[in-house]
């Protein structure tokens, strides 16, 4: 449903060069479409599209011209932007996935807990890159399952750059406190400063509601153990350290976080050995050495 006023309809041409397919979805400040090349149509596209009249239309602005300064497998890659009296247009890869809030619903809010590592081990990847930009630092302000897509080999890509800025370490406090409840940090609502630490924050949030089966930490307000009782000491830990309050008290940095998680999945790596059938493995072995002499048998009988 188109609730931005936007007046584009399938088969529209932009800018002499794309043709509109269908409406995608509605995102907080524009409509997104699929498009494709007129001259090439097996070019697909996601195209963004503000109203020039709304007072969000600067925020597709500012997505724009930080997404177009990056390259990262994990951020879609920008292909074009323009606009018209009426319209700007951000153009970018279309991303063929479903968003990881709709892939955790579908899942009944389980996922196994190696494909949380995984999410969270591309998100520490991706916050570092961003992080250690020059010469100032990306801060997302938004990480959250809506703003994650999930392609089909469990790659993510991170969306919708809308409320990121970057980071100057003069400034006392934000222009505008904004952010998602639930997985924001709470210094996104108060008078001060975002800063790395603050999407390490909702690292933290965002694991902790997978592997809760859809609890919000700030609702909860319990340690992720509650819920999962055979969770590793180290992702526990990331967890537990990641949420903290006051961003002081955080993992500082997302190399930290990833260090705790890749040491989460070496342990559980071996906890499945540990909980492997050793008899079946046995048996098995057993099996093998007999065909072995069996074979060994006919061979000598006929030659």
């Amino acid at each position: 449903m188109n609730k931005h006023g936007i007046l584009i309809k399938e088969g529209d041409i932009l800018n002499n060069k794309y043709k509109v397919l269908s409406h995608i979805a509605s995102g907080g400040m524009s409509e997104v479409y699929l498009i494709e090349e007129i001259n090439n149509p097996a070019k697909k596209w996601a195209a963004k599209i503000a109203n020039m009249s709304s007072k969000l239309a600067p925020k597709l602005v500012d997505e724009t011209k930080i997404l177009s300064e990056l390259d990262h497998p994990n951020l879609p890659h920008v292909a074009d932007f323009f606009s018209s009296d009426d319209y700007f247009f951000l153009v970018l890869e279309y991303i063929d996935g479903v968003t990881l809030s709709e892939y955790f619903e579908q899942n009944n809010y389980e996922l196994p807990t190696d494909m949380v590592l995984q999410i969270g081990l591309q998100l520490c990847d991706l916050l570092h890159y961003l992080h250690n930009r020059e010469p100032y630092p990306i801060i997302y302000r938004d990480v959250k399952p809506g703003n994650i897509m999930i392609m089909n080999d469990r790659t993510i890509k991170l969306i919708d750059f809308g409320i990121a800025r970057k980071f100057q370490e003069n400034r006392m406090k934000d222009t505008v406190q904004i952010g998602t409840v639930g997985f924001a940090a709470p210094e996104q609502f108060e008078k001060k400063q975002t800063d790395t630490r603050t999407d390490l924050f909702s690292l933290g949030a965002l694991l902790y509601y997978l592997l809760s089966e859809g609890k919000y930490v700030y609702v909860a307000q319990k340690p992720i153990r509650h819920f999962q009782k055979k969770l590793s000491k180290s992702l526990e830990n990331s967890i537990d350290q990641l949420v903290q309050l006051e961003p002081e008290n955080r993992l500082q940095n997302a190399v930290e976080a990833k260090e705790l998680l890749l040491k989460a999945r070496e342990e559980y790596k071996i906890n499945d050995i540990r909980n492997w059938n050793w008899s079946d493995i046995r048996y098995i072995s057993t099996i093998s050495v007999s065909a072995i002499v069996v074979g060994y048998v006919i061979l000598s009988f006929i030659f």
